[in-house]
């Protein structure tokens, strides 16, 4: 009998991972079946696969709309999330043998094959800029023609793809109805879709996409230019802009986004989640990673 009695608990956790193993298959189906998330992926590859250089656009366009094609992928991405953690809401998940993290953490595996789609993206930017030969960065004297993604720009679709996954779990837990979560969700990316909010660098370590090239101050509109460093990328005076201007793409700045994201995903999971046991821990880690990511992007562009 007391060997039957210590063999419970290992029993129970085994039917519990059964359970948890069987939620997500089940829910990693019907992400994947989802025409909303095939739409907004097609929309994603299609605004990649366009994005070539035109001589009359203006100078870094292509470079910088690229970065925000991945958007739509990222609305469909919380949206069928949402809809997955909106059945949290129902009877009969209260009812459930397993608690309500088990059903949660099961609803954040399913979501897995969204994070490979992810990675597919950024491999499709990648290869694509280099088929194309590279994009246009900056003017003469300070201009290039073969500008490619740093590797942690290449990697900011697959940690977006994260923070989406979060958004979608926490507003699907969250609201009442789903007429409500889905169209905050739209709106949510719709705003960060718009980079130029955050061009500015007191602003661009607070962007959830982030675009680069960051513009900083170079030298006057009466400045020689041929005086500035020869591997500065440079924007010459314009109608928004009364100095010369350096374009910065910044590879540590990138990286310490992707920490920013990843505290801004821990926090969005923690309201996902019940209470306890998991929702402290979240909270504290997603706070100290976002300050950090926050405060090195900080530094990186004094």
């Amino acid at each position: 009998m007391t060997a039957i009695a210590d063999a419970q608990p290992e029993i129970r956790a085994r039917r519990s991972a059964a359970v948890v193993r069987s939620l997500a298959l089940v829910e990693s189906r019907r992400m994947l079946r989802s025409p909303l998330l095939w739409i907004g992926t097609g929309l994603t590859g299609w605004a990649i696969w366009s994005a070539v250089p035109d001589p009359d656009e203006w100078v870094g366009a292509t470079y910088e709309e690229t970065a925000v094609s991945v958007v739509p992928f990222l609305f469909a991405v919380s949206a069928v999330v949402a809809i997955s953690f909106h059945r949290e809401r129902t009877s009969a998940a209260a009812a459930s043998p397993t608690g309500e993290a088990q059903r949660s953490v099961a609803r954040l595996v399913a979501a897995a094959p969204l994070v490979v789609l992810a990675i597919g993206i950024s491999a499709l930017t990648a290869w694509r800029q280099r088929d194309i030969g590279g994009l246009t960065l900056g003017v003469e004297p300070g201009r290039t023609a073969d500008a490619l993604f740093t590797t942690g720009e290449l990697a900011q679709p697959v940690v977006l793809t994260v923070l989406a996954v979060a958004m979608g779990a926490a507003l699907g837990r969250r609201c009442a109805h789903l007429v409500t979560a889905v169209p905050l969700l739209f709106v949510l990316w719709l705003v960060t879709s718009v980079y130029w909010f955050f061009t500015d660098r007191r602003v661009t370590p607070l962007s959830i996409v982030q675009v680069q090239p960051v513009r900083l101050p170079a030298g006057p509109a009466t400045a020689d230019p041929l005086s500035f460093p020869a591997h500065w990328l440079l924007e010459a005076p314009h109608e928004f802009s009364d100095r010369w201007m350096r374009v910065l793409v910044s590879s540590g700045l990138s990286w310490w986004h992707l920490v920013w994201l990843g505290g801004l995903a821990l926090l969005w999971l923690a309201v996902a989640f019940p209470r306890r046991p998991a929702r402290p821990p979240l909270l504290v880690s997603g706070l100290a990673l976002a300050a950090l990511g926050a405060a090195a992007q900080y530094v990186v562009l004094r």
